[in-house]
């Protein structure tokens, strides 16, 4: 049996969730359509030279990591828009002066300031649904408020009895519903994008640049139309003489848009993903799944494998990929914990944020059965009311009315990659027991094809060895691209970067996760 075939007999089956967005895709794709940037002065310095080389060639003889690649170019500074605003602005109320006085002027300043709104949400990098959940809000209390200038001022045409005795008892029941719904909307749309938004101000990769990156992904798709692997055959022999055959499997996607699709912590551009199979002296003895850059691993008996026509088992291990990170798991996995991720400084303080909007939400939610919730995890917990994991063994119709960070979601109810079997079978959870509809059923294009495209990488192509990001570069290392399949990401402790320990050393790799 050739190399490739022994790829192709193993090769996984992935199954994603209902709304992903991003898939494993051809590297080449993605590097055309990228812009290459030094992030240091020896990548300046290579960067000196012109060369006219497509840049999936070129990024292979770069002898730096001091590079990143762009995918979406910002294009959000665009001052014409902005000169135009203010001119118009200033012409529309010197016109509304001219015209009808102050109430022309006024006039003028609330289509500018409506004008302003629209402009800055489709061009802002900060969270789209933050400035019309606000505007929203708004909007309610301005219904509460406005209808206090009518009993301010004497009508002469309703009497006293009137309106202090029929109109009045009304405008009150209808000011506490409004205040309610009012309140219920922050609550739930406006608090729980608090950590989000701070995350998206201080990264690279916001909602906006994960939307045209969806965006230019489909574009993609439709000359590109098969899901992606890049294979790897590795030989070893351990101590025991042993003879180990590792079978890698590398995928790339084009975005991780894990905060934006399920609650989750990072965005960034860019994203490699593994799983590998184990055989031992020529029997499967393990896959191992990567996951936020660490690992799982699952003893081949207990591998869930996808089944043939007839209902047999197959050697195609199934793999559940968490909606937005990317993640691997051996089954259908919904996990509301940040100890899956390894939390930045500043990531681990909206953390501990987010566990107080938690409490706040549900002891003030108009709902019923959320302040039994509340209520209940107070009297339960006690000491441990704030810890990251209050919530996380909460499930099915009581995470509707949660909004924790992250939420690691591998339900396999959406798209499925490679061997065609009796799916029908095959576990899986459904995305709206724990996401909000307008999540659950976001649009998403997937490719039009299911089989697998192969590449053999054995030979290791030129872009390889490139050492820099696959993404753009934050100063916030959870937000950055990350390394190539071959490297680690560069440490501030050490000059240029190491090998992956999965990729020089994977008997090393499988004893650390058979440990842990």
């Amino acid at each position: 049996m050739t190399e490739l075939e022994l790829l192709e007999k193993y090769e996984p089956v992935l199954r994603f969730a209902k709304s992903e967005r991003f898939f494993p895709m051809a590297v080449d794709a993605y590097v055309q359509g990228c812009s290459l940037f030094a992030s240091g002065p020896q990548g300046v310095m290579e960067l000196i030279p012109k060369n006219d080389e497509p840049l999936i060639t070129r990024i292979g003889k770069l002898k730096s990591d001091q590079f990143y690649l762009r995918f979406i170019n910002k294009t959000l500074n665009d001052s014409d828009v902005w000169v135009w605003l203010a001119v118009l602005s200033a012409l529309g109320i010197a016109a509304g002066g001219f015209t009808a006085g102050a109430a022309g002027v006024e006039t003028a300043l609330i289509v500018v300031f409506i004008a302003g709104s629209i402009l800055f949400m489709l061009a802002s990098p900060v969270r789209l649904r933050i400035i019309p959940a606000a505007a929203a809000a708004l909007f309610f209390i301005t219904l509460e408020i406005v209808p206090i200038w009518f009993f301010l001022h004497r009508s002469r045409y309703i009497s006293i009895a009137v309106e202090y005795f029929i109109l009045l008892p009304i405008y009150l029941v209808v000011l506490f519903y409004l205040s309610v719904r009012t309140m219920k909307f922050i609550l739930e749309h406006i608090i729980p994008e608090g950590p989000g938004l701070v995350m998206d101000v201080l990264s690279q990769a916001t909602e906006k640049i994960a939307q045209e990156a969806y965006l230019k992904y489909m574009n993609i798709l439709e000359t590109n139309p098969q899901p992606v692997y890049y294979g790897r055959v590795l030989y070893e022999t351990d101590d025991k003489s042993n003879h180990w055959t590792i079978l890698q499997y590398h995928f790339f996607y084009a975005f991780n848009d894990w905060r934006l699709a399920a609650n989750g912590m990072n965005h960034h551009e860019g994203d490699w993903e593994m799983v590998a199979v184990y055989l031992k002296n020529d029997d499967p003895y393990a896959v191992l799944f990567s996951q936020h850059g660490a690992g799982d691993i699952k003893k081949w008996g207990t591998v869930d494998v996808a089944a043939d026509p007839n209902g047999e088992k197959t050697t195609h291990p199934l793999v559940y990929v968490a909606l937005g990170s990317h993640a691997n798991y051996g089954k259908p996995e919904v996990i509301r914990s940040p100890t899956i991720y390894k939390a930045g400084r500043i990531q681990q303080i909206l953390f501990w944020i987010d566990g107080l909007i938690h409490y706040i939400f549900l002891l003030l939610n108009p709902n019923q059965k959320a302040r039994q919730i509340a209520l209940k995890e107070i009297a339960e917990k006690g000491a441990d009311l704030l810890t990251q994991d209050a919530f996380a063994h909460l499930h099915d119709e009581t995470d509707h009315f949660m909004v924790s960070l992250p939420m690691e979601m591998a339900t396999g109810d959406g798209y499925r990659a490679g061997y065609r079997s009796a799916f029908l079978h095959e576990r899986m959870m459904k995305s709206e027991s724990y996401l909000k509809r307008r999540k659950s059923d976001r649009k998403t294009t997937r490719p039009k094809m299911n089989d697998w495209k192969r590449n053999f990488m054995n030979s290791e192509p030129d872009w390889v060895q490139y050492k820099g990001l696959w993404g753009v570069k934050s100063w916030l290392i959870e937000e950055s691209g990350p390394p190539g399949p071959k490297w680690d990401r560069p440490r501030k402790d050490q000059a240029g970067v190491n090998e992956r320990m999965r990729w020089g050393k994977p008997l090393i790799w499988l004893a650390e996760l058979e440990k842990s």
